[in-house]
């Protein structure tokens, strides 16, 4: 892996001896890929008292009133443990403070899902509440923290036009008990923090291991592409907000474009020590999306905003051989993701509803309504989970392209891996096959020469 030795050339470590003043995890912040905060071989066994961590060459500091135990997760981020006592912060730099009527910079607390956010106020679409920003710049105070809290600092972008307005996002996970070494992040949502899994529970044998056919992508550039966290809070369309600029693309067809790249990426003949960092990242991402389905989240169907999420839960779920993980991206069991509600086989009531006064699909596009004779086919509608009566049979329909070739994507990453049993719901991977061969002319060649082999 590249870059990788170097995160930590300046640190030396002698567990429960040696204090140090400060370690960092780095990553470029430029407009490059950044790089991988840390190798599983490179974190450390826990125990060194410190009395502040950084991230991504001392972008973001948490500066503490005395040393505490800390260590870091298995993708680098950090956790901070008291005996199962607080901490308390002093002060995360950059600080959070008011700029001309702006408040920048702010700090978070196990953030729910919600359209409400506390790190800047200068929001274009989500709320700001100032009680949700509890840095100690904000509050001119010291921030007491308990166990089994993730802290989320985040860093506002130079202007405050268009979205997002953060550009970059760091956890530290207060918690109640040393983790196991080379453990997995909980959940930043919530407030239970206990270690889901640990990298030794990784089952590399779940993966395909389909002979590459090109090499347009380098995995270890692709690995850096999930280094950082894929901030999720907010399930509504207005999350492009708070979607960091430089860890993630904002808006959900991008994000679930770049993200097929390292899903289809995992199915190939890669080595597994090739493949083991992406997969930690990636796994890290999917266990995010748990705990937010976890505490209630649904990625309803939303124009091309919440696509792709129900895949990397997926991944998480069969790698670690976590039935519970997997629960939740059964479809008959939790009907949670866009990636299904959007899918569905044509019946009577469709017919029926695009051929009544009750039908209003966009005006946008050419209107097509259902007949008997497409009862049974495995079709797409932008809301048809909600309001069936936004349906159209028309290739035109608004928002069917948008959603397609990404969709697309992470259906081929489903089949390369024979998930469509734990996926449980057959007419996206019907509608897929139809929407491939409609429209085949226009995908991504690389994706076109995986499917052409594979499917």
């Amino acid at each position: 892996m590249i870059n990788k030795l170097k995160l930590f050339k300046n640190y030396s470590f002698v567990v429960f001896i040696i204090f140090i003043t400060t370690y960092s995890c780095s990553s470029d912040t430029n407009d490059t890929e950044p790089e991988t905060p840390s190798t599983v071989d490179e974190v450390e066994a826990p125990g060194t008292n410190i009395n502040s961590v950084s991230y991504y060459n001392d972008l973001i500091t948490f500066h503490f009133s005395e040393s505490y135990t800390v260590g870091q997760y298995a993708n680098g981020d950090y956790w901070v443990y008291n005996e199962g006592n607080d901490i308390t912060i002093t002060q995360i730099t950059p600080v959070s403070q008011n700029v001309s009527g702006r408040i920048i910079n702010g700090t978070m607390l196990n953030p729910e899902n919600s359209e409400n956010q506390g790190y800047d106020n200068a929001a274009r679409d989500m709320g700001y509440e100032d009680f949700l920003n509890v840095d100690p710049g904000n509050t001119n105070s010291n921030l007491t923290v308990s166990s089994g809290t993730s802290i989320i600092k985040s860093i506002s972008t130079e202007s405050a036009d268009g979205r997002p307005i953060i550009s970059d996002a760091a956890i530290l996970t207060v918690v109640a008990e040393i983790p196991l070494e080379n453990s997995f992040r909980p959940p930043y949502t919530g407030s239970n923090k206990t270690v889901i899994a640990t990298t030794n529970n990784l089952n590399f044998d779940a993966l395909g291991t389909h002979p590459r056919l090109t090499d347009e992508y380098n995995i270890e550039e692709v690995t850096h592409y999930y280094d950082k966290v894929w901030l999720e809070h907010n399930t509504a369309w207005t999350s492009r907000d708070i979607h960091p600029a430089n860890h993630m693309p904002p808006y959900g067809r991008d994000l679930a474009n770049k993200s097929a790249i390292g899903l289809i990426l995992l199915q190939l003949d890669y080595t597994n020590e090739e493949k083991k960092q992406l997969l930690i990242n990636l796994v890290q991402y999917g266990l995010d999306i748990y705990g937010l389905a976890q505490n209630g989240a649904q990625w309803n169907n939303s124009g091309g905003h919440n696509l792709g999420r129900k895949m990397p839960l997926l991944l998480a779920g069969k790698v670690l051989d976590n039935d519970d993980i997997l629960t939740y991206g059964d479809k008959e069991q939790y009907f949670i993701f866009q990636d299904d509600q959007q899918h569905f086989y044509v019946s009577e009531t469709e017919v029926a509803i695009t051929n009544s006064d009750a039908w209003r699909p966009d005006d946008r596009a050419t209107l097509t309504p259902y007949t008997v004779n497409d009862i049974g086919l495995a079709e797409w509608g932008i809301h048809h989970a909600d309001e069936p009566e936004e349906d159209n049979a028309n290739w035109g329909a608004i928002y069917r392209n948008i959603c397609g070739y990404a969709q697309t994507s992470h259906i081929l990453a489903a089949r390369l891996m024979d998930l469509e049993d734990e996926w449980n719901w057959s007419p996206v991977f019907d509608y897929t096959d139809r929407f491939y061969e409609t429209q085949s002319d226009d995908f991504d060649p690389y994706i076109v020469s995986l499917w052409e082999a594979y499917r």
